[in-house]
């Protein structure tokens, strides 16, 4: 955990949560990162044995001081947490069963609800099916951190991260969360456990809020790096259309349908990542799109639409139809 300059009330709520777990048996790292407040006398106030503090003589950012704890850390499993989050207290208990028993897994993170400042539920959720496997894992992150691994509720094998010499990259402020997933995949597994096991905090200090487009900027960097890999960059013309493209319905452009041919040829040739299983996610992305782009479409724009897709497209606009049909006819 690092801290700077958090609110007495959510960095209460946060070690309280951290040291009331079930699992007991942790050490319990917190880095002041330069506090110019009262937050760090406030951590020196428990008596606590568990907690090793570290004091940064001056700010060095989350990210430096992230890879600090990491240096330090002693435990067979290493867990992140945020000073304005809360544990469930069966966090840890859960996610070192899972870990153990699966010791080819060097992240798992876990399903979270957020909060807002005075702890009420936003009614936003992260909840997010279980990526089937790796190789699709592999290709959301081609795009963002989809399906979601929140940070705060992350636990990482020690051995793998040590084995494969992993750590935060220094160079990004924001999003240095997802640049390392991004290489981590590359070597182990990641799961998201289907369990609520944090309350993600929102406020107007939330870096998702407050820097929000330093927060994507830096998002668009890592995945311009995974693009390097294909022979390809992510330039201002298209990368509007390309961030969270899996995730997120997109305008109806014939720009995206050239990008997932360039993304596809450079595939091809680099093979990066399973080149079948791309090729069908990419274009039934595409064939959603047609399909929401037809709802709205005249009838000349309609069979301009239909005549432009590939079988396999239209094969997939049908399917899509049909679980459409499927899932209102069951409401």
């Amino acid at each position: 955990m690092s801290n700077y300059n958090t609110p007495i009330k959510y960095l209460k709520e946060s070690i309280d949560s951290v040291l009331n777990q079930t699992y007991s048996n942790f050490e319990f790292i917190i880095i002041d990162d330069g506090s110019t407040d009262d937050s760090l006398e406030f951590i020196k106030s428990y008596d606590d044995s568990r907690i090793k503090l570290i004091i940064n003589e001056e700010n060095m950012g989350l990210t430096k001081s992230l890879n600090k704890g990491l240096e330090v850390a002693q435990g067979e499993f290493i867990a992140r947490m945020d000073t304005d989050d809360i544990c469930y207290p069966e966090r840890f208990e859960k996610q070192i069963e899972y870990l153990k028993n699966h010791p080819d897994t060097i992240v798992c993170s876990t399903w979270a609800e957020s909060i807002d400042e005075n702890e009420n539920d936003t009614q936003q959720k992260w909840v997010m099916a279980p990526f089937k496997d790796m190789k699709s894992f592999k290709i959301c992150l081609l795009f963002s951190n989809d399906p979601n691994i929140v940070h705060p509720s992350v636990m990482i094998n020690h051995a793998l991260l040590s084995k494969y010499k992993l750590k935060y990259n220094e160079k990004f402020s924001y999003a240095q969360d997802y640049e390392l997933w991004s290489r981590s995949c590359r070597y182990a597994n990641c799961y998201i456990l289907p369990s609520k096991l944090i309350k993600y905090r929102i406020h107007s200090e939330s870096i998702c809020l407050s820097k929000k487009d330093a927060q994507d900027e830096c998002a668009y960097r890592v995945i311009n790096n995974q693009l390097n890999y294909l022979g390809l960059e992510l330039n201002d013309d298209i990368k509007k259309y390309h961030f969270r493209y899996l995730t997120q319905m997109k305008p109806y452009d014939t720009k995206i349908k050239n990008w997932i041919k360039e993304i596809i040829k450079g595939n091809k040739k680099h093979r990066i990542y399973d080149h079948r299983l791309l090729k069908k996610i990419l274009w039934y992305r595409w064939s959603e799109i047609c399909y929401s782009e037809l709802s709205v479409a005249n009838i000349s724009h309609k069979i301009s639409i239909l005549l432009s897709l590939s079988l396999r497209c239209k094969l997939y606009l049908f399917k899509i139809k049909y679980n459409y049909y499927k899932k209102n006819k069951d409401l």
